[in-house]
């Protein structure tokens, strides 16, 4: 037995392997009620609320091909560790005691259809001294109001006005991870770097970004006025498993509103990073020549930020002279293998985790940040546990990380090179690689999820990068500089090893010849 799986063994309990605060199993005696009793009044008209919540990653978050395919490795990597994934991807299973066995195998077809449910959110309580963040701490009591922003006479059911709503410090429970088995190893911490951002005094919550605000209604009443409401739809950093629940969903109203998330994901990835292209000097024929390409991060976290395995951003950069001819190519992707070639020049942003100083997928067991090179959000903060790795981030006057990443560009100009050249950079973003859906694959000797997202994989596109932002700039080629040698007349002799230019002695003995004088007259040596 490994020494993992032993720690871990040793401290379960009848509430499964681990007791963390918050909400324990069994305790509630009003459970949660199921996203599908919601569907009634919260569905069925435009921007009706459940229907965007349906085509959502939260939704589906224990159906997500991805995550059951994590989820087998988890288990066999130490059993029982998947009740601990499942407490944050179906929290009214977990409060009713069905996450065990970890493989989900307990789970009911409600649980499958609710995944984090209406009420999980709706019905969450603080504590005093506030919430338990990280690791799906929440907390609940036996109010069955729903908590939210807006209040209503004309509600079914009892509502309760509640700020936490629109605050950060509710997603913080489920999106900041650590391993508790491991010293609370820190796994995702969009919470943490949110919380170190200049974001925070700015009153800036993520809410306010991954919520849109649309005009509407509340529920399905005739008589209720429209009102400015947050769409429910909670778009981030995946639009490929969107889009695969889509292609594969036999509801088509669920299938729509996949589509519809997978859409406003993309368009929200536009808005996280801006590019701006500036040379280093003059660019000029023969020497070498330098490019910044500066990327921002506009996000209020990492960028990229959440579960880090098989999730990176990098720059594309091209140089091409006026005649076509392609200078530099950083940070190509081939679409046909879903390989992204490694150069010289190759700028990535990403997190990779591992243990014994060896990068691995292995989740459950990871214990060291071997790499962060993703762009700190504005006015960041860091800890030790969100100081970057393995790229350094400019400090500003104000003490805070720069959130702009100068990625430097060099090329040797050849000669001749004839100008303007272009220089075009592009951000790219993949939530899922190919490395990692191949290990979810190849260590799976349990089922087959693994083989099963391999191949969704392979039938939709291979988890193809989405654009972020791209810029293009031109710049004029300056030509070599001459240079020009004043010339000497030599001391008696032929002068070669005085540095005179042979042509220069043969055009003034042309000018004896023809019986021309040069200007002006030099006086002749003995």
């Amino acid at each position: 037995m490994s020494v993992f799986v032993w720690i871990w063994s040793a401290i379960a309990s009848a509430n499964g392997p681990f007791v963390l605060d918050g909400t324990q199993p069994h305790e509630l005696q009003v459970p949660l009620d199921s996203a599908q009793s919601c569907a009634v009044c919260h569905g069925g008209y435009e921007a009706a609320t459940f229907d965007a919540w349906r085509g959502t990653l939260m939704a589906n978050a224990v159906v997500d091909p991805v995550f059951l395919a994590a989820l087998t490795v988890a288990e066999q990597d130490s059993p029982g560790s998947g009740e601990f994934c499942l407490r944050c991807h179906t929290p009214n299973a977990w409060l009713e005691g069905r996450c065990l066995p970890g493989d989900g195998s307990a789970l009911t077809a409600s649980d499958l259809a609710s995944g984090v449910s209406c009420d999980a959110c709706h019905r969450m309580t603080e504590v005093d001294g506030g919430l338990f963040i990280s690791n799906a701490q929440y907390t609940y009591d036996n109010d069955p109001s729903k908590r939210g922003l807006l209040g209503s006479n004309d509600a079914t059911h009892a509502v309760t006005y509640d700020p936490l709503q629109a605050s950060s410090d509710l997603c913080g429970v489920c999106h900041e991870v650590s391993n508790p088995a491991l010293d609370d190893f820190p796994i995702e911490l969009t919470w943490t770097e949110w919380s170190q951002s200049a974001f925070v005094q700015e009153g800036v919550h993520c809410q306010d970004c991954h919520m849109k605000v649309v005009k509407g209604y509340a529920a399905s009443n005739s008589g209720l006025e429209p009102r400015t409401l947050h769409e429910h739809r909670f778009v981030g950093g995946n639009a490929w498993v969107p889009e695969v629940l889509a292609a594969t969903a036999t509801d088509p109203d669920r299938a729509a509103s996949l589509r519809e998330t997978a859409a406003a994901a993309r368009e929200l990835h536009h808005e996280a990073a801006t590019i701006t292209i500036m040379p280093v000097g003059t660019p000029m024929e023969g020497q070498r020549t330098e490019w910044i390409v500066a990327v921002e991060n506009r996000t209020g976290h990492k960028l990229p930020s959440g579960y880090p395995e098989g999730r990176r951003a990098w720059l594309e950069v091209t140089i091409d002279d006026a005649a076509g001819n392609r200078l530099l190519h950083s940070g190509a992707y081939d679409l046909d293998t879903a390989e992204l070639q490694v150069d010289d020049q190759l700028r990535t942003y990403q997190a990779l985790l591992g243990s014994n100083g060896v990068q691995s997928y292995h989740m459950v067991t990871q214990d060291q940040l071997l790499e962060d090179t993703r762009i700190p959000p504005r006015g960041f903060r860091p800890s030790s546990a969100t100081e970057p790795v393995g790229r350094t981030y400019a400090t500003r006057p104000d003490g805070t990380l720069s959130h702009i990443d100068d990625a430097p560009y060099v090329i040797q100009m050849p000669e001749g090179a004839t100008g303007p050249v272009t220089v075009t950079a592009t951000l790219w973003y993949q939530t899922t690689t190919k490395d990692f859906v191949t290990f979810l694959r190849d260590v799976n000797v349990t089922d087959d999820r693994g083989t099963v997202l391999y191949d969704l994989w392979e039938t939709y596109d291979r988890c193809p990068p989405d654009e972020v932002a791209r810029a293009e700039a031109t710049f004029e080629v300056l030509p070599r500089p001459i240079d020009v040698v004043d010339p000497v007349v030599p001391n008696p002799g032929c002068g070669c090893d005085q540095g005179t230019p042979i042509a220069l002695w043969l055009g003034l003995l042309g000018l004896f010849a023809t019986g021309r004088r040069s200007t002006p007259k030099r006086k002749k040596t003995r």
